[in-house]
């Protein structure tokens, strides 16, 4: 529901205040972050109710009357962050599919954009948020939700357009402004209904803000969540931007007896690598000029690139059995 408050927050604020190292001190990922390698390629969503609990409540715009959420599309949430979304509603969800499995890499494995907005926009606490829980599958059908933790009071309900202090949230998307993701780590899920090395889906589910307990969404400690409710317009509920990926199988090299991952692909300053075994590792050029060659063991974690200019290189792996190359790229 916030497309008409981020236009307001851009004038009022400034485009200035949208810089990679924004918001300082927190995880937040820009969507124009390195780390990215890259974004969902398909999505399906189901809308939920305007208001859950009054689901005869209908809203009318555009020569559209409906019950349930309408904004955007599906599409929306396809590709990289760019400010269009898809509201989902009441406890509404989507699903997300790549083009390659996402494993549980080092550091956060993806992040989840919406478009959360500062309110007043001169300070960077309080928020007018939307929030969603956040779940993995193997199979697109079990599925494993983020431990999700809420500190936020909920004796009083946090009404339509009220903020709250976005940093009482944990394991929830939808608390960074716009273009700046909030990282999930599959670290952090138990892994016992889904292979953490090979998440083929990511569904994102809309919290109900309403604190009352016949419709209130809980944390993973039983707690009520409690933000922005109710949101009755064509934009309701959670407003899902987009999915970046950090840690993706299509930069990972699998054998019966190894398994090499390089990431992030592209790449500045610092590559990251995991292997099973001792390997020598070569860089080259286009033009096949050795630019790296070194002896890689399992301690190893990464290789120190900043030297390289920005471009395409080739790296090759050999551990005596097996040899593989992959296109590397290099940006400034």
């Amino acid at each position: 529901m916030k497309n008409i408050f981020v236009i307001l927050f851009f004038i009022l604020s400034g485009f200035g205040c949208f810089s990679q190292s924004f918001p300082t001190g927190t995880n937040a990922i820009h969507k124009d972050s390195s780390i990215i390698v890259s974004w969902a390629v398909s999505a399906v969503v189901e809308r939920g109710y305007i208001n859950i609990a009054d689901t005869s409540f209908t809203y009318t715009e555009g020569g559209i009357t409906s019950n349930k959420a309408w904004f955007g599309s599906p599409e929306n949430a396809s590709g990289a962050a760019d400010g269009q979304f898809v509201s989902l509603g009441d406890s509404g969800n989507i699903v997300l599919q790549f083009e390659q499995p996402v494993f549980n890499g080092p550091g956060p494995d993806f992040a989840v954009f919406e478009n959360a907005i500062f309110s007043p926009p001169t300070q960077f606490i309080t928020a007018f948020v939307e929030l969603a829980f956040v779940e993995v599958s193997s199979n697109g059908i079990d599925y494993e939700r983020f431990p999700a933790i809420s500190s936020c009071q909920f004796t009083n309900q946090t009404g339509t357009f009220d903020a709250t202090a976005w940093n009482q949230f944990e394991n929830l998307a939808g608390i960074y402004p716009v273009f700046y993701g909030v990282p999930f780590d599959l670290e952090e899920i138990p892994g016992i209904l889904v292979d953490k090395n090979n998440i083929t889906h990511i569904r994102i589910v809309d919290v109900i803000g309403n604190i009352n307990p016949q419709f209130a969404s809980y944390d993973s400690e039983g707690n009520i969540i409690n933000d922005a409710w109710p949101t009755p317009f064509a934009t309701c509920g959670f407003d899902l931007d987009a999915v970046g990926i950090i840690n993706s199988t299509q930069n990972v090299y699998i054998t019966e007896e190894c398994r090499y991952s390089f990431f992030p692909n592209p790449a500045k300053d610092v590559l990251n690598i995991n292997v099973v075994k001792n390997v020598t590792l070569v860089i080259s050029d286009n033009s096949g000029r050795i630019i790296l060659s070194r002896q890689i063991s399992a301690s190893d974690s990464h290789i120190d690139i900043s030297g390289l200019t920005a471009g395409i290189y080739i790296i090759k792996t050999d551990d005596n059995q097996n040899i593989y190359t992959q296109k590397l790229i290099v940006i400034d």
